[in-house]
């Protein structure tokens, strides 16, 4: 460790970490642990400054303090030493299985210290969910357990999206799940995606009716509609509605793993078939907004690395 020379203030101007929360991380997680000078004062070191902003990347990226706080306090393994998102996505899996939450914590945490977000939702969390939703279609887990995984896996995806804001001045997107359809996890990741993206989410959720969807579009005039289905009767149920969406001003992408099927069902709801990946699904909709489908400019990319 280097010697302590920079006062909070200068810590809290170089880091954009307030010094209260400083002071917060240190009595709750033992880090920052700032020398004192001769008259009580905090005095903090290269490393420190450092360290303090590998913790606020990491809490950005929504591993939890207390992760950041262990993470911050050793090196970070170069990208190719990371350990590999198979691995990761086997110990989220039996985390799961055993119903641990701490550990699921801690492989989660770990995997977005060493992936970008969209790395660790496109290949451990939805193969996580993918594995054990097979597993339960084949009795070989309780609906218990999968119901507990399901939980776990939206509520952190919620708080994802909570982190991230967007200004109000960016482009309006709003993302539902098909009416009778309760599997949102690719709809809550699109979101969590567009988000990051700059785009302002308004996310309605599962089982929505189109009628009030389109209600809900027309007061609001976002620049696009989302909808997601991932079975044959969403999408049934979609075209028995399909009046109220077609004749909206704002254009309708669709997408699940019903669309994925039969991407021609868009085209028949009157409506437009992004992608079966979303990460592929936000590339194509940055790419059709800037091309003028939308009637806004894209939003400016984000400045932090992510891919």
């Amino acid at each position: 460790m280097g010697h302590g020379k920079f006062t909070v203030n200068e810590v809290e101007d170089r880091t954009g970490v307030p010094a209260a929360t400083l002071r917060q991380w240190e009595r709750r997680y033992g880090y920052p642990c700032p020398e004192r000078s001769s008259s009580g004062y905090r005095l903090y070191s290269e490393d420190d400054l450092r360290g303090i902003a590998v913790m606020k990347d990491h809490i950005d990226d929504g591993v939890p303090a207390s992760r950041a706080a262990e993470l911050a306090q050793r090196p970070t393994p170069a990208r190719g030493e990371a350990r590999p998102t198979d691995a990761l996505r086997n110990d989220l899996i039996h985390a799961m299985l055993d119903l641990d939450e701490v550990g699921a914590d801690q492989v989660l945490g770990e995997a977005y210290a060493l992936h970008p977000i969209e790395t660790v939702l496109v290949d451990v969390i939805a193969p996580t969910m993918t594995d054990l939703g097979r597993r339960w279609h084949d009795g070989e887990i309780p609906t218990t357990t999968e119901h507990v995984a399901s939980n776990y896996v939206h509520g952190k995806l919620r708080g994802l999206l909570a982190l991230t804001g967007a200004h109000h001045a960016n482009p309006k997107v709003v993302i539902a799940c098909a009416p009778h359809d309760h599997h949102e996890l690719g709809a809550l990741m699109l979101a969590v995606l567009l988000r990051r993206n700059g785009y302002r989410v308004i996310y309605v959720g599962p089982d929505t009716p189109t009628d009030d969807l389109a209600t809900l579009v027309r007061e609001h005039a976002p620049t696009a509609l989302m909808v997601s289905a991932s079975t044959g009767d969403s999408i049934r149920a979609l075209e028995a509605g399909r009046d109220a969406l077609a004749s909206l001003a704002t254009p309708v992408y669709y997408g699940g793993a019903a669309f994925d099927a039969d991407p021609a069902a868009a085209d028949r709801l009157g409506g437009t078939y992004l992608s079966g990946n979303v990460v592929d699904a936000v590339a194509r909709f940055d790419h059709l907004v800037a091309a003028g489908t939308a009637s806004v400019d894209a939003p400016a990319p984000r400045q932090d690395g992510a891919s």
